[in-house]
């Protein structure tokens, strides 16, 4: 019989990676969307995204500072859960922006018909059709106001309702009936032609429009594919810039504050969490995987339940996702009272921390973190976007599946990859030791970018995906691990905060700036292709250092002959496990 030996002491930070990435999946995926409907162009949250990466910057390091230096990490741990919450949970209350769905109601060689023009999407009409599976009617309400006198005298006559007409109307009301099957989409223009019309309690069927005249009337239609298309915001038409509005600014502020006490948990809790594992710092990866785990199941609760929220509604409702991120951040805030942490009595001397990053061997694995930022930022960024670029190049029909395919890519990445490597990564470590695993991180994410270069069929993104767990999966135990290893006693948060600040702050903030540039102006494939031929020349170089510099070492050795304590392994690791950093430089860091 299998014998489970369960650790009640690392429980408590278990449950805390699962709660924590399960209570920001509800919101995180979904921002971009939710400050669309609020008003704000996807320039505005390009640059938000590319902005928030550098307060993570700032607030790591800062805090795990403070927490070394005034031993009160789990007080900061704590309150930057808590205070992720409330960020999360006051952008429900940041206040709709006002806006307006126009169309044109144009007379047109003897038929009347609704216009709206300036469509890029050359799949409009398909999204329509496939949201109104069922449903062949789409009914708008219109009013139009300020009505020309030509127009008014035309319907007036044609559809005789002189009665209802008169010439000093402010504005006239009606509601339009048209068959999607007789919708058509040409050059950049949608047109549905009208088949019935409600005006002023007169029922008129097959209205004609005998001139060529036309008005533009706010409407409000039954389906909200087409208010998708049609609808902006009033502050567009007066021409006021996106970054004056109340939208933008709560929600720039929030985010930044929500993005920077998420930040500071993260690295607090990978330090404590070593803390915990005490001599197995290879078992990490075995608790982090049920944050991944966390993810992916709430992330795919909270898409359900927005859908269920928002059925009959114009725009997607996102109050279950910020119920869900207030009360499970709550409860993850209680849960980790009962982590015990104990403090190093050292004094905390941030020289000790400069002296590391002179050693050649230090740099060398921060510029691989920020490699890595920089390619997993492109995936992150930009996967779900190359996909739906592939789908729409076979044609309308992948509308149908692309959503899905989307969310098997996430699935995969998460359940498939991610989490059983995070379990692994204990093994591949000790079997390789950082700088081998590093290397194979690097060039499999050379790999990894190169394939979705080559792809045609977005299907076989699948497949692909499944490299995240020799990616991702890995190189969270390798960086937190590696971070803990060369860290002083008394300085385990800051070091963690550094090397994650590197990664989220530098990386993955230059992968979506350059990665954007270069995707817009060359597309997805040569991003991806130039950035996985970047990933194994640095890969390829990463490794050859190392050997070169474990070369020198060796020889230098076998010349001379030293006091042997001067070549023990640094900081808590064997030579097994550290591979090529056994040169005596790391353990004089350690020593000074």
């Amino acid at each position: 019989m299998l014998d489970v030996k369960l650790n009640r002491k690392l429980l408590p930070i278990k449950s805390h990676y699962f709660l924590f990435n399960a209570g920001t999946a509800p919101l995180m995926p979904y921002i971009p969307t939710y400050a669309k409907q609020l008003g704000i162009p996807s320039s505005g949250v390009g640059i938000m995204y590319a902005i928030f990466p550098f307060v993570g910057l700032i607030a790591k390091p800062s805090f795990g500072a403070l927490a070394d230096k005034f031993k009160k990490g789990k007080l900061i741990f704590i309150s930057s859960i808590i205070f992720t919450a409330l960020f999360f949970g006051c952008m429900a209350f940041i206040p709709a922006q006002s806006t307006d769905a126009v169309m044109d109601l144009e007379c047109n060689s003897g038929e009347i018909r609704l216009k709206t023009c300036n469509i890029s999407d050359g799949c409009a009409l398909d999204r329509i059709e496939m949201e109104s599976q069922g449903k062949e009617i789409i009914q708008c309400k219109l009013v139009c106001p300020d009505p020309n006198q030509v127009f008014l005298e035309q319907i007036c006559k044609d559809w005789n309702v002189s009665e209802s007409c008169y010439s000093n109307l402010t504005h006239i009301e009606m509601t339009t009936y048209s068959n999607i099957s007789d919708s058509t989409f040409e050059q950049t223009c949608l047109y549905f032609p009208v088949i019935y019309i409600s005006f002023n309690g007169t029922e008129i069927e097959n209205p004609q429009c005998n001139g060529a005249s036309g008005i533009k009337c706010s409407v409000d239609c039954n389906s909200s594919t087409i208010m998708d298309y049609i609808q902006t915001a009033i502050i567009e038409q007066i021409a006021e810039p996106y970054y004056k509005t109340i939208q933008f600014q709560l929600l720039f502020f929030l985010m930044a504050g929500a993005w920077a006490s998420q930040a500071v948990v993260v690295s607090l809790s990978d330090a404590i969490c070593f803390h915990l594992l005490g001599d197995k710092p290879h078992n990490y990866g075995a608790q982090r995987l049920w944050g991944a785990v966390g993810w992916g199941l709430m992330a795919i609760i909270a898409g359900y339940l927005i859908d269920l929220a928002s059925v009959g509604q114009l725009q997607k409702d996102y109050t279950p996702s910020f119920y869900l991120v207030v009360i499970i951040l709550a409860i993850n805030a209680v849960s980790v009272i009962k982590i015990k942490v104990d403090y190093h009595q050292e004094p905390y001397q941030i020289k000790k921390i400069l002296i590391l990053f002179k050693n050649v061997r230090v740099v060398f694995f921060l510029f691989s973190c920020i490699t890595f930022g920089i390619c997993i930022g492109l995936v992150w960024q930009f996967q779900l976007w190359f996909l739906e670029d592939l789908a729409s190049a076979q044609g309308c029909d992948s509308l149908q599946w692309i959503k899905l395919l989307q969310g098997l890519a996430m699935g995969v990445q998460c359940f498939l990859g991610e989490a059983p490597f995070l379990f692994l990564s204990g093994r591949i470590l000790n079997k390789l030791g950082h700088v081998h695993t590093m290397t194979m991180i690097l060039l499999v994410m050379g790999v990894r970018l190169l394939a979705y270069s080559y792809l045609v069929n977005p299907w076989y993104t699948l497949p692909i995906d499944l490299l995240n767990g020799l990616t991702l999966g890995v190189y969270w135990s390798t960086m937190a691990s590696y971070a803990n290893l060369i860290a002083p006693p008394e300085a385990t948060s800051t070091l963690q905060g550094i090397f994650g600040a590197l990664f989220e702050g530098i990386g993955t903030s230059i992968g979506s700036l350059l990665g954007g540039f270069i995707y817009e102006s060359y597309g997805g494939a040569i991003m991806f292709r130039s950035f996985g031929i970047y990933a194994l020349i640095f890969g390829t170089i990463y490794s050859l250092s190392h050997f070169v510099m474990d070369y020198k070492r060796k020889s230098f050795e076998s010349k001379y002959s030293m006091d042997g304590k001067e070549h023990e392994i640094s900081v808590k690791e064997s030579h097994r496990q550290v591979s090529y950093q056994s040169s005596s430089s790391i353990d004089h860091l350690n020593k000074n």
